[in-house]
């Protein structure tokens, strides 16, 4: 079984911005997206919830093996042109990660399957 890293690009999503919030002891930096902008948002009772969905890629490159669309609703994606549907932007993407072994044993760590300068 594979395990995957996975990148999203939050400002991809329709309407998306990066705010700072004063709160009462300190402004932190937010970010603000509009649930009614974007189909693959859902507002349940307990949470707000993005559905996404991994599509593998025939030609995988920068070492990502998937990419990542939102879900958009059957009911919703039925009504779409096939334009539109094209439209729905790509949020990110998926790559394996290798297992690496850790110092103790009782426990596994997993790497990026390509070195890269993040500090994540």
């Amino acid at each position: 079984m594979s395990n995957y890293g996975i990148k999203i690009d939050l400002l991809k999503l329709k309407g998306a911005a990066v705010r700072s919030l004063q709160g009462k002891t300190a402004t932190k930096m937010c970010v603000i997206i509009p649930i009614e902008d974007n189909d693959c948002i859902f507002h349940g009772q307990k949470g707000v919830y993005l559905d996404l969905t991994a599509f593998e890629m025939s030609n995988p490159q920068y070492g990502e093996t998937h990419l990542i669309k939102g879900d958009i609703p059957k009911d919703k994606r039925d009504k779409m042109t096939e334009e539109e549907r094209r439209a729905n932007p790509i949020l990110g993407g998926m790559k394996e990660l290798q297992r690496r072994q850790a110092t103790a044993p009782a426990a596994d760590v997993f790497a990026p399957s390509n070195d890269d300068d993040l500090s994540f």
